[in-house]
């Protein structure tokens, strides 16, 4: 009896954790202060890509820096004012696909404080981590401090603290309303996860971020869930599978515009594809069953996927954002 109650005291805080019906959450708990801010990728053609991004996409560059020895250039292009895409060559070690991504906090030190307090370990000095931090740093390329937490999934995730120096900073500050009248902001990045479970425990538990909505299976081991980042950004989590390997799967960017976005985008020279081809854009889907939004998917020249939202007046991202408290 006595583990029989046990287990369902388990299965009811997994349940209240986690299965909840789409805008369940909405405006409830506090932000976790973190923002996504930027997607890492890496690429095995440099100039393909570089030319993919800037000239199809549309991105400027912010800028760059180069590895001390010079075989090894990290470009930044700015997506829109405050959210970036760093692209980096692959190499033996980090093979085409994306790498991380980025979270803007305002006060680091702060941040690292309230997640050892709720239990996250310190990062091991030497070899690969998960469920842990590390210790805070500063970064002498784009002038940030910096700390890095990785999920269960060996999934790494840089927080940013943007100083007056940062890079990242003076790029926001410079751009433009004409610029951001037809960027393509960054709103979601996805993730495969493993042990789902697990990874919800690390999520709103440990880093904190609030479930907006969930959809597809009620299974904890199935069902795709949002979690919102800060008001308009979200780390969509889904399980790890056969054709899904664990780490991060996609990005989403956000167009008030999907039908212009589309037509500018096939006048860059994007290929159109019924298939998942490298360099080419998919087939719109009028609304999508689970976000409810109007999307497409548009393949760089590795593959790595990047669906374009546009936000409907049912979209549940919107919803979410709408309620942000």
């Amino acid at each position: 009896m006595k583990r029989f109650a046990l287990l369902a005291a388990v299965i009811g805080v997994l349940i209240a954790g986690i299965v909840l019906q789409p805008g369940a959450a909405q405006g409830q708990g506090k932000s976790s202060g973190l923002r996504l801010s930027l997607v890492g990728i890496a690429v095995s053609d440099y100039a393909k890509s570089q030319a993919f991004y800037e000239r199809v996409m549309g991105f400027p560059v912010a800028f760059k820096f180069s590895s001390p020895d010079g075989t090894r250039t990290n470009t930044f292009f700015q997506m829109s004012r405050d959210s970036f895409l760093e692209m980096q060559q692959a190499t033996a070690d980090v093979r085409p696909g994306l790498t991380h991504a980025h979270f803007v906090v305002d006060d680091l030190s702060a941040t690292l404080a309230r997640l050892r307090q709720a239990g996250l370990p310190a990062a091991p000095p030497n070899g690969p981590a998960t469920s842990a931090v590390t210790a805070a740093g500063f970064s002498q390329n784009i002038f940030v401090k910096n700390a890095n937490v990785y999920d269960p999934n060996g999934i790494r995730l840089e927080l940013n603290e943007l100083v007056p120096e940062s890079l990242m900073k003076k790029a926001a500050e410079s751009w433009t309303a004409a610029q951001d009248a037809r960027g393509l902001t960054l709103s979601v990045v996805g993730v495969a996860a493993k042990d789902p479970p697990a990874s919800a425990k690390f999520y709103q538990n440990l880093v904190g971020f609030r479930v907006a909505f969930t959809f597809g299976s009620t299974d904890p081991q199935r069902m795709n869930v949002y979690y919102q980042t800060s008001r308009d950004t979200f780390l969509e989590m889904q399980p790890a599978g056969a054709n899904l390997p664990p780490g991060l799967t996609h990005f989403h960017l956000l167009t008030r515009d999907l039908d212009a976005t589309i037509a500018r985008l096939r006048q860059a020279g994007l290929a159109a594809a019924a298939g998942n081809a490298p360099g080419t854009i998919g087939q719109a889907v009028p609304v999508s069953p689970g976000a409810r939004v109007r999307n497409i998917n548009v393949f760089d020249p590795d593959g790595i996927r990047i669906e374009l939202n546009e936000y409907i007046p049912e979209s549940l991202p919107k919803k979410a954002a709408d309620s942000w408290q």
